[in-house]
């Protein structure tokens, strides 16, 4: 099963403090990927410590093979208790998703997680048991493509109390929020949700949170990946085996380069066609051509594209634009692998007039763009011809 975890998250700070007294920490293993969310007692800097070491360790031992029974120990013997209102100094939630999508969430002293499919905010079945003297909710699940999780910490939940709610904006208005941000569809990614989440609760404490808020969102679906050929090879012996090495990996194939295009055209024996629609003041138009996803212009276009990923443009802010910058853009903030086909032919755009030439050296802005989609945590491998 080629599943692919989107996980996202964000904070708020509370009013006041210069650190978030909660911590994240996410971990891969091997035949896994760990999230573990720790909210430290009360707020500042001495929550902030509390809350990374339980995060920082739980994730570490359970990437080395500890069983969950041995990290609540851990923690137990590391963490000091408050005295006074008799409460472990840092609260947890634990999940832990393996490659065949089996599941298993741990919480401890946090606010029940969020389950969903798609559009829907399901039942999450837990059991209660004690690890030592701690008491532990844990829920073993089978997670599918459309499959979401959201974990909070109680500054989540307690969110407007005293003002906009009374006693907080509460549980089930909370999932009420999160399944209107499922509805929204996939442009809105995991980091939209926390963010979208995270702001509402910053509204709701009229701009000065009354606690730490964490949000993290764990959505599952397949891989994607995409391949894409920028230019043709040196030497035109090899254009069978760029086409080849193009079209053969499943997922979204671009093409980018008018002479690459012609390439592609023959060697499929297919016909390319512009679409004028696309064009735009800066931007030459896309083209078509069948069994191909994206048929982009190529030193321009690229550099156009890394330009909106360099500003942090988002999915759903592209769904308007139909130049083929943003059309590439889309695609590639789609994609989780991406792989680069770049022919190094001499690229006839050098002599375009008034376009700078570091920019057409397409070898360095496709290593740029891929550099700036690995800081989002895609995996980008480059191939040259």
């Amino acid at each position: 099963m080629s599943l692919h975890l989107d996980i996202g998250y964000s904070q708020l700070n509370k009013k006041g403090e210069e650190l978030c007294g909660d911590s994240i920490e996410v971990l891969e293993s091997g035949d896994s990927s760990i999230v573990v969310l720790a909210d430290g007692l009360a707020s500042g800097v001495k929550a902030n410590i509390l809350s990374r070491i339980t995060a920082k360790t739980a994730a570490t031992m359970l990437k080395m093979g500890c069983h969950i029974d041995e990290v609540i120990e851990t923690m137990a013997e590391t963490l000091p208790v408050d005295k006074v209102r008799n409460l472990a100094y840092s609260t947890f939630s634990i999940l832990q998703v393996f490659n065949d999508g089996q599941a298993y969430l741990a919480e401890f002293d946090n606010p029940p997680s969020y389950l969903g499919y798609k559009e829907s905010l399901l039942f999450l079945k837990r059991t209660e048991r004690s690890a030592g003297d701690k008491k532990i909710r844990e829920a073993h699940l089978s997670l599918r493509d459309g499959n979401w999780l959201v974990l909070v910490t109680d500054g989540v939940l307690h969110a407007g109390i005293g003002g906009a709610w009374n006693l907080g904006w509460g549980k089930e208005e909370v999932g009420k929020f999160i399944k209107r941000l499922a509805a929204k569809g996939p442009v809105f990614d995991a980091t939209d949700w926390a963010e979208e989440i995270t702001e509402k609760c910053r509204q709701l404490y009229y701009h000065q949170p009354g606690d730490d808020v964490s949000v993290v969102v764990v959505k599952i679906r397949q891989k994607r990946k995409l391949t894409a050929l920028i230019g043709p090879p040196r030497d035109p012996v090899n254009d069978r085996l760029a086409v080849e090495k193009l079209i053969a990996p499943e997922g979204v194939k671009v093409v980018c380069g008018g002479t690459t295009s012609n390439l592609v055209s023959r060697v499929l024996n297919r016909e390319v066609s512009v679409n004028l629609g696309s064009e735009s003041e800066t931007i030459p138009p896309t083209g078509q051509i069948e069994g191909i996803d994206l048929v982009t212009e190529g030193a321009i276009t690229i550099y156009y594209t890394l330009q909106y990923l360099k500003k942090g443009i988002k999915l759903r802010h592209l769904e308007g634009i139909r130049d083929g910058a943003g059309q590439l853009t889309s695609e590639l903030l789609k994609a989780d692998e991406i792989h680069f086909i770049v022919g190094l032919a001499l690229n006839q755009t050098l002599n375009y007039p008034g376009f700078p030439v570091s920019c057409v050296l397409k070898n360095q802005t496709v290593r740029d763009i891929a550099e700036t989609l690995m800081g989002m945590g895609k995996r980008v491998t480059i191939e040259y011809l």
